[in-house]
């Protein structure tokens, strides 16, 4: 089974329409996705599992619509609301604008690209990673037993942590670490 982040990271139709939106070479988009995508996806798992109430982000990972996104990305990133959807989402992933901040300098320091840019991608690149957790866990549902298999939560916070040792992090890092050195 393909790891979520390598869904994104894989998927050239996102790199070539945020590529095309921020006017960036297809090579700096695939960079700059490269490292957001396995912190975005931390922030999904780390809100799943937190204290807080993760339903505004279960609510989003259960509509179809962010499928689309993923699947169709040059068909919504042009969408006038695309952006605040985006913004909607970063504020479920990563806490705050100043945390998202704090991950664009975090990339930039990555990548050499600059920070502006990559804030940029961010509100772009969320509901992507929505759109790779709502088709992970339609296929996941899909392809389980009739009977009551967990919570979307649980689910969730499964196929992220794929070697099930109750940590997602060395998994997303051995991802990350995979494609940047590919």
């Amino acid at each position: 089974m393909a790891g979520l982040i390598e869904m994104i990271i894989n998927n050239p139709a996102i790199v070539k329409s945020i590529a095309k939106q921020v006017g960036i070479d297809m090579d700096d988009a695939g960079s700059i996705i490269g490292k957001l995508a396995p912190i975005l996806m931390g922030g999904a798992k780390s809100n799943l599992n937190s204290d807080k109430d993760s339903g505004k982000l279960i609510k989003k990972i259960e509509s179809s619509n962010y499928a689309d996104i993923f699947n169709k990305p040059e068909e919504h990133i042009n969408d006038k609301n695309f952006k605040d959807m985006g913004n909607d989402i970063l504020s479920e992933l990563t806490g705050s604008k100043e945390n998202s901040r704090e991950v664009a300098h975090h990339v930039e320091k990555e990548t050499g690209i600059s920070s502006s840019i990559i804030k940029s991608v961010l509100p772009m690149l969320a509901p992507m990673i929505i759109g790779a957790l709502t088709n992970k866990s339609s296929s996941s549902v899909n392809n389980s037993s009739s009977s009551n298999t967990g919570s979307i939560t649980d689910m969730l916070s499964n196929l992220i942590d794929q070697d099930k040792d109750g940590s997602a992090i060395d998994d997303i890092m051995g991802m990350a670490t995979k494609f940047i050195f590919k």
